[in-house]
């Protein structure tokens, strides 16, 4: 590896002479609506920006409605209607009750294309940095088309673009795409743009000469421990609020690491390990003193009241940076929350998380057949230790949820009940799930367009969305209707399913029937502190409402009723 690496060598910018007096970046976040957390790429590279001086300003979807930009990619197999992001997390009972309106949050009611048209005419930028997801991206290319009549050169970076160069870099609207982390290859392009010298030819970056791609090869990665802070300002202030457990918290992300040690077949860190391990060891971690840095920084600059460790199994670290990491956060001690999976639960873990003030953590279950996951995914947690990392959650003062998976490929229905039997099993506060996407640079992307359940080239959608798969065995409706009732399955008794089966379907009767079931579980079986999976909206369900008869008694005449 070592041998490999030294072809590579450590990038050190050099920005000595130049003059960034009259240079512009604009950068372009195409976010999902009303998903409130700060991007950590995105705002890494502001922070980068910022450290040299580079003037920028964020264009930041993130308030607008759903004017298409989810959904769209699998619009012809959805049964869902004009439903958006959040109406799907109402249905499914996944966020908390809470309002943004507290803190003044409210949807933007101009049309987002004519803003950032007039937000490009009046900044003049000297280059556009557009960051995507694979769920938005068609949207950021549509705000790119809108303003290509002004000849700034567009930049396009993010997942997508990453595993997905090809695809990205042929848009009309595109002229360069950054092909790995975006901290250096940024930096150096705005160096050369600002000197007119040659930006065709930068590592990292793939770019258009005419008809002609250049490909060039992959920049080294970036070291942790010289990497900037995540920068904020620029956003709307209002940004900085962020729901967790039915309550409004001014949270912000810390980048924790990059990377992890598992394999799993649906996430694209594997792959990352594997693309960019000739210039450098994907998996790393920023040094505990300067994670200590920025979340003091952040406490004083933005009165910071909760952290989101951003990583990708917290507690898969090292025994020694754990308690390294413990004894710091004493000094801190504000609540936080973090990812990680049942094989890294111990009871000694649990204990110090809960002094040093752990409000809550997230552990990923998936898939609840011990064979699939096997198989399919490379988990290899068994049945009764998920049960127990779990439980030994929750009897410590951290409150836990589960993540959950369905609709994953040549999934049955019968394993996605064993999903809902095992998360009967464990005591978490909150159940989420997700149907299943191909995300691109994922294996399992590669296996579904192999077995040709997925095109090659297709879009992958907003996991709260549709299936993206065309699979034999199972329509998209069955999928859609699990996803709805999943929590309703996990938490009504047996002599209830009968009712949720009808829920499950999108019919008048099954609307009346998953009202009456809502209604029921969110007075009776509702914990009080939900987990906000969604990132932003309010499960309107009104407990005082006066309704006729008894519950049982309403939901059998439902059952009974013909269309």
């Amino acid at each position: 590896m070592q041998e490999k690496i030294s072809k590579h060598p450590e990038y050190r910018h050099d920005m000595t002479g130049v003059d960034f007096s009259n240079f512009r970046v604009l950068l372009v976040y195409a976010n999902s609506p009303m998903d409130n957390l700060f991007s950590v790429g995105l705002s890494s590279i502001a922070g980068t920006l910022r450290k040299n001086n580079i003037d920028y300003e964020i264009f930041d979807t993130t308030y607008y409605p759903n004017d298409g930009r989810l959904g769209e990619n699998k619009l012809h197999l959805m049964e869902i209607g004009s439903k958006n992001h959040h109406e799907l997390l109402m249905e499914r009972a996944q966020v908390a009750e809470f309002d943004y309106k507290e803190v003044g949050i409210e949807y933007i009611e101009t049309n987002v294309f004519d803003d950032f048209r007039k937000k490009v005419e009046s900044y003049k930028p000297s280059v556009i940095m557009l960051s995507t997801v694979e769920p938005t991206h068609q949207f950021g290319i549509r705000l790119l088309e809108k303003v290509r009549y002004l000849g700034i050169p567009h930049f396009v970076g993010g997942c997508f673009a990453i595993f997905s160069p090809e695809i990205t870099i042929k848009d009309k609207n595109v002229d360069y795409v950054c092909t790995g982390e975006g901290e250096y290859a940024n930096l150096e392009f705005c160096k050369k743009l600002a000197t007119g010298k040659d930006t065709k030819h930068i590592p990292g970056i793939w770019a258009k000469d005419g008809e002609t791609i250049i490909k060039n090869p992959k920049a080294p990665l970036v070291d942790m421990s010289d990497l900037n802070m995540l920068d904020f300002s620029k956003y709307d202030p209002r940004r900085i609020f962020r729901p967790m457990s039915g309550k409004l918290y001014r949270m912000v992300p810390i980048e924790f690491s990059r990377g992890c040690p598992y394999k799993c077949t649906f996430c694209s860190a594997p792959v990352f390990e594997e693309q960019f391990k000739e210039v450098g060891t994907w998996s790393r971690a920023k040094p505990i003193h300067k994670i200590e840095e920025e979340m003091k920084y952040y406490m004083k600059e933005f009165n910071v009241e909760y952290f989101y460790f951003v990583s990708e199994t917290f507690l898969a670290m090292p025994s020694k940076r754990f308690y390294e990491f413990c004894e710091m956060y004493k000094k801190i001690k504000i609540p936080f929350w973090f990812n990680t999976r049942p094989e890294t639960i111990t009871d000694e873990k649990v204990k110090m998380l809960e002094e040093i003030n752990c409000h809550r953590m997230s552990i990923g279950i998936e898939s609840g057949n011990y064979e699939y996951a096997k198989k399919m995914l490379l988990r290899n947690d068994k049945t009764e230790q998920i049960i127990n990392a779990v439980n030994r959650v929750a009897d410590s003062k951290i409150q836990i949820s589960v993540n959950n998976v369905i609709g994953m490929p040549d999934e049955t229905r019968e394993m996605m009940f064993d999903t809902i039997d095992l998360n009967r099993k464990v005591r978490a506060d909150s159940h989420s799930v997700c149907i299943f996407q191909p995300y691109h640079g994922t294996a399992l992307h590669q296996y579904c367009v192999k077995k040709g359940y997925f095109r090659k080239d297709e879009f992958a959608e907003d996991s709260t969305y549709a299936s993206a798969l065309k699979q034999p065995h199972i329509t998209h409706s069955e999928i859609q209707g699990l996803a709805k009732t999943f929590v309703l399955y996990v938490k009504f008794p047996k002599n209830m399913w009968n009712f949720i089966k009808i829920a499950e379907k999108d019919d008048e009767r099954g609307i009346k029937m998953h009202k009456e079931l809502l209604y029921l579980y969110k007075r009776d079986y509702a914990p009080k502190a939900e987990s906000d999976v969604g990132g932003g909206t309010r499960i309107v369900v009104d407990l005082n409402k006066v309704y006729p008869g008894n519950v049982m008694d309403r939901l059998r005449v439902i059952q009974n009723l013909s269309y």
